[in-house]
């Protein structure tokens, strides 16, 4: 389905993402979640407040012993590999993977840069941070899909995406409110219940499915903004 680059389409594209490739975030709820939901329920990490989660989910306190902290950080790289391979079966299903060969380290060190970029930003009275998330949305679909490099990607989402901030920033906010009002739902339930085994996977499950969300946003802002036009002509020509 052809969708404008507005509100509705970059919103309803994320979600025929997450539909259509529901076999692939299943799994990367699966794992990415029953590895975190494991060190919840074993201790070696303790559990927050908030049941809903979109990004990484990787924080370390430092009342923590070193063990969390380990576990943190495995559950980071765990979840930015996942994250890799969930981006490209995305890619895929709308025929933007121009080449399967890895470029995971590249991924690697352009989430770090975003993660720097946008903490610093949010020290910046926050709006500075939410603007660089907002124009660096695409940079995945470019640094996998067009396999430009780690700054050309950034570089290339931020021309991609001039013009388009608003309705990006407001249909990731509304995929966010209504992603929390699920996951609270949710949330509830698994606390009147009041089973720590329940709660435990609830909260990871929530967690997990926020960067699911997260991900595929990115690469519907990517596949409406980009025009591949040009590249399919050259195949043709």
């Amino acid at each position: 389905m052809d969708r404008n680059a507005d509100f509705g389409g970059f919103l309803g594209q994320a979600i025929d993402l997450v539909t259509t490739n529901s076999r692939a975030s299943l799994l990367f709820i699966a794992v990415v979640g029953g590895f975190n939901a494991f060190g919840l329920m074993m201790g070696l990490i303790d559990g927050n407040d908030s049941i809903a989660g979109i990004g990484f989910g990787f924080s370390i306190d430092a009342s923590e012993g070193i063990t969390a902290a380990l576990y943190h950080l495995a559950t980071a790289a765990l979840s930015i590999v996942a994250s890799y391979f969930l981006l490209m079966v995305l890619l895929a299903s709308c025929g933007r993977l121009r080449d399967r060969s890895t470029r995971i380290w590249a991924y690697i060190g352009m989430s770090i840069l975003m993660v720097l970029g946008a903490a610093l930003g949010m020290l910046l009275l926050i709006v500075p941070g939410i603007i660089l998330l907002v124009r660096w949305s695409a940079a995945s679909g470019f640094l996998i899909g067009e396999r430009a490099g780690v700054t050309e990607s950034l570089g290339q989402s931020w021309e991609a995406t001039r013009g388009y901030s608003w309705p990006i920033f407001f249909a990731f906010l509304v995929l966010i409110v209504g992603f929390m009002v699920v996951a609270g739902v949710i949330g509830g339930v698994a606390g009147f219940i009041g089973s720590d085994l329940i709660i435990a996977i609830a909260s990871s499950a929530a967690e997990a499915a926020g960067s699911v969300l997260s991900l595929a946003f990115g690469i519907g802002v990517f596949t409406l903004l980009h025009d591949d036009s040009q590249q399919v002509s050259e195949v043709f020509s």
